[in-house]
């Protein structure tokens, strides 16, 4: 006869915590998994943190992704748990786990972007410590497809009203926490900016009806935050791929001013003359001066986001109207100083250039 399982959940076992949480690194995976849901908080951090250790390898993660116990779901599933330690370990194994895109598809697959907001909005809403690695898990399922489509609502069960809510309440704790050092809430800018792939999120972001929240985004350009900055560069680059949205866009010049401020140089760079007529905010950063990034990513979304601009009348226009030009001139100078410049960043420059100078006067004359 079979040996009847037994009853993780700890109703009727006997075994004392001391000895299963010794057993807990040599067990095998399937009885693992049964013991993320045991009644003891112990029991469930001392296992959930053995999850978490084994996902940080590529080869746990497979072994994972090829359990026959539906280990991904289980631990899914878990992000229910209401205890912090356990949490952070069942969190950390699903960040992990999407480092594997099977293993995001099926993460995302099995809601844990829908549950992963719902915690964080309930924990920003009352006031209660954020769950640590909730914003990382967030970007990392919102980078496959299955990810942005469920979290945006895209799946036909009515739900993309609820996860509408729960962006838009992100949104605003995510401006409300720029003011605190090192909060969690700063990875929320590469969340927007995976959402913002997608027409839904795009729209969303740029809705005058919602208060266009894209200028919330963008004004992580402005920060002293790497994930504020790639986040806001990449959430405007990919709002300006959709030229419908272009003149929308246009009536929002800190955009463009916001989008260009990582390439603001020295001040002796910058006549009085370029300065005239400039968006206010681009002009006083152009006369105190700065230092161009050097981060390469960065540069080279910026760059992406200005030629997508150049796609439409609108889009050029809102580039000559907040007279980002100067600051290209300097940035192109910048790229062609460096020992081995980089052609594709040389090319991108000198395209916005001809196309937001010279392309609607050519247009213009011919009418």
């Amino acid at each position: 006869m079979a040996a009847a399982a037994p009853d993780v959940r700890g109703e009727g076992v006997e075994e004392d915590e001391a000895v299963i949480l010794s057993k807990l690194e040599t067990m095998a995976l399937d009885d693992l998994l049964l013991f993320i849901d045991h009644k003891s908080r112990l029991v469930r951090i001392g296992a959930s943190s053995v999850l978490a250790g084994l996902s940080a390898s590529r080869s746990g993660r497979q072994a994972l992704i090829d359990c026959k116990a539906d280990a991904i779901e289980k631990i899914v599933n878990r992000i229910n748990d209401d205890h912090d330690a356990a949490l952070t370990a069942i969190l950390a194994s699903l960040v992990n786990l999407c480092e594997e895109e099977e293993a995001a598809v099926r993460v995302a697959k099995a809601g844990a972007g829908e549950k992963t907001m719902k915690k964080i909005v309930s924990a920003l809403e009352v006031g209660t410590r954020l769950p640590d690695g909730a914003p990382k898990l967030l970007v990392n399922i919102s980078r496959v497809f299955e990810g942005r489509k469920r979290m945006l609502g895209y799946v036909s069960d009515g739900s993309s009203e609820e996860r509408k809510k729960e962006i838009l309440q992100l949104l605003h704790h995510f401006e409300e926490s720029r003011k605190q050092k090192d909060n969690d809430l700063s990875f929320l800018a590469l969340f927007f900016e995976n959402i913002s792939q997608e027409v839904m999120g795009a729209n969303l972001l740029c809705d005058e009806n919602e208060g266009f929240k894209l200028g919330i985004v963008a004004k992580g350009l402005a920060e002293d935050n790497k994930e504020r900055q790639l986040g806001a560069a990449g959430t405007v680059k990919n709002c300006a791929f959709f030229t419908e949205l272009h003149r929308g866009i246009a009536e929002h010049a800190e955009v463009a001013a916001l989008l260009v401020l990582p390439l603001v140089g020295e001040s002796s760079s910058f006549e009085d003359d370029d300065m005239n007529g400039m968006y206010a905010g681009l002009a006083s950063k152009c006369r105190i001066g700065g230092k161009i990034s050097d981060d390469k990513e960065l540069r080279r979304m910026i760059y992406e986001g200005l030629l997508l601009f150049c796609r439409s009348k609108d889009g050029r226009e809102f580039l000559r109207k907040t007279k980002v030009y100067p600051v290209i001139r300097e940035v192109h100078k910048f790229e062609e100083a460096f020992e081995i410049p980089d052609e594709d960043h040389i090319e991108m420059i000198e395209r916005i250039v001809e196309q937001t100078m010279l392309l609607d006067e050519v247009e213009d004359a011919v009418d």
